[in-house]
C-alpha cells in the first residue's frame, strides 16, 4: 500500500485527521489509526465520527491499522499524544527510509525522560530530518478550512521550507523557524495554563483575572524556555503567545474545559473517564514539576495546578495563596 503514498499521518484523533485533511488538498494521504472502527469509518464513509464529527474528508485519505503500511513514505506527520509516541514507534525503528522527513505535531513533554516530542522521535530515528509544527490551531477549524497560521521549525532551513510548502494552502499560512525547542515549549506548557484559566472562568472570577493568568503564565513559560535555550522571539510568536492565548480563552480547548469542570467540583478521575480525547496538560504538569525541581524554578501557577490535580488541594485555598504571595517586581 505504501508505494502509492508520499505522505503519512500517525494518529487518528481530531488533530491527526485535520492535518490529514489539510495535506490531502495536494496529495494522497495514508493515516494510521489505532481503532479499527475509526479506520473503517474513514475508508467506507470518508468521515471520522468519533473524533471529528460533521467533517467530510477527502477521498484521497485512506486509513490503516498496520504500521508496516507506512514504509516508503517521504513525509510522516506524528500526531499521537506525546506520552505514547515512544510506545507507538518502539517496535518500528527500521520503518522509515532515511530520507523520510518526520514532522512532530504533538504537544507535550514526556514525563519519564522530560523529552520534547521531537527528541523522542530523534532517539528512534536519528538519521531522519525532523521538523515541528506548532501554533494557535484548533483541529475543527483547520478541518473546515478556516484561516489559520502556524510555525514550521527545523534545524534544517530547507527541511522547514519543504514541509511548509506541502502544507501551505489558500487558508493555511506556515511561517519558518530553526528554533525547534522554542517551537515546542509553549505548545506543551500552554495546556497546563489553560487548565488554570478554565478554573478562573469556572469560578466566575472575571476577565481581569483571566488576563492576569494568561500574562503571568507566559512569564512562567519564558522562564522555562530560558533554561531550555528557547529563543525569546519564538516564544513571542505563533507557537508561543499565540498558542497560549487561543488555548486559554476558548471552551474548544480540552484543557480549558477541564479547568471549568474542576472549578465546578467535578473530580479529575471522573473527567478523564468520560472523555475519549486526552487533555495533555494533566500529564505535562507532572513533567513541569520535574523541570521546576531540576532547575529550581519559581513557577507558582504551574505548581498550583499540580497541587490541585495531584495533591487534592482545595481550589479556593489555592487561589487565595496565589493572590497573597509576597510582593515582588513583575
Amino acid at each position: 500500500m505504501s508505494n502509492e503514498y508520499k505522505i503519512g499521518v500517525v494518529g487518528g484523533g481530531a488533530w491527526g485527521t485535520a492535518i490529514a485533511k489539510l495535506l490531502s488538498q495536494k496529495e494522497k494521504v495514508l493515516i494510521w489509526v489505532k481503532e479499527k472502527s475509526v479506520s473503517s469509518d474513514i475508508n467506507k464513509n470518508s468521515r471520522n465520527k468519533k473524533y471529528l464529527p460533521k467533517i467530510k474528508l477527502n477521498k484521497k485519505i485512506k486509513a490503516t491499522n498496520n504500521m508496516q503500511d507506512l514504509k516508503g513514505l517521504k513525509f510522516l506527520f506524528v500526531v499521537v499524544p506525546t506520552q505514547y509516541i515512544f510506545e507507538v514507534f518502539k517496535g518500528y525503528k527500521n520503518l522509515l527510509d532515511p530520507e523520510c522527513i518526520v514532522v512532530c505535531c504533538s504537544k507535550g513533554i514526556e514525563i519519564k525522560s522530560l523529552n520534547l516530542a521531537s527528541e523522542i522521535i530523534e532517539d528512534i530515528y536519528p538519521n531522519n530530518k525532523i521538523a515541528v509544527m506548532s501554533g494557535p490551531n484548533f483541529a475543527n477549524e483547520i478541518a473546515k478550512g478556516l484561516p489559520a497560521a502556524a510555525l514550521i521549525a527545523s534545524r534544517s532551513n530547507s527541511c522547514a521550507k519543504t514541509v511548509a510548502t506541502i502544507m501551505k494552502s489558500k487558508t493555511f499560512r506556515p511561517y519558518l523557524s530553526n528554533d525547534v525547542v522554542g517551537a515546542q515549549i509553549a505548545g506543551a506548557l500552554k495546556n497546563i495554563y489553560a487548565i488554570a484559566c478554565g478554573i478562573v472562568v469556572g469560578k466566575n472570577y472575571g476577565d481581569n483575572a483571566v488576563a492576569s493568568i494568561i500574562t503571568r503564565s507566559f512569564s512562567e513559560i519564558c522562564i522555562v524556555g530560558q533554561v531550555l535555550n528557547a529563543k525569546k522571539d519564538t516564544l513571542s510568536g505563533l507557537s508561543g503567545i499565540g498558542d497560549l492565548f487561543l488555548t486559554c480563552s476558548s471552551a474548544k480547548s480540552r484543557n480549558f474545559s477541564l479547568g471549568i469542570k474542576l472549578a465546578k467540583g467535578v473530580s479529575l478521575n471522573s473527567i478523564v473517564q468520560k472523555n475519549s480525547s486526552i487533555a495533555e496538560g494533566v500529564f505535562t504538569v507532572r513533567a513541569l514539576k520535574k523541570i521546576s525541581s531540576k532547575y529550581q524554578l519559581s513557577l507558582p501557577i504551574g505548581d498550583t495546578i499540580y497541587q490541585i490535580l495531584y495533591r487534592n488541594k482545595n481550589i479556593d485555598n489555592a487561589i487565595q495563596e496565589l493572590l497573597n504571595r509576597p510582593l515582588r517586581k513583575e
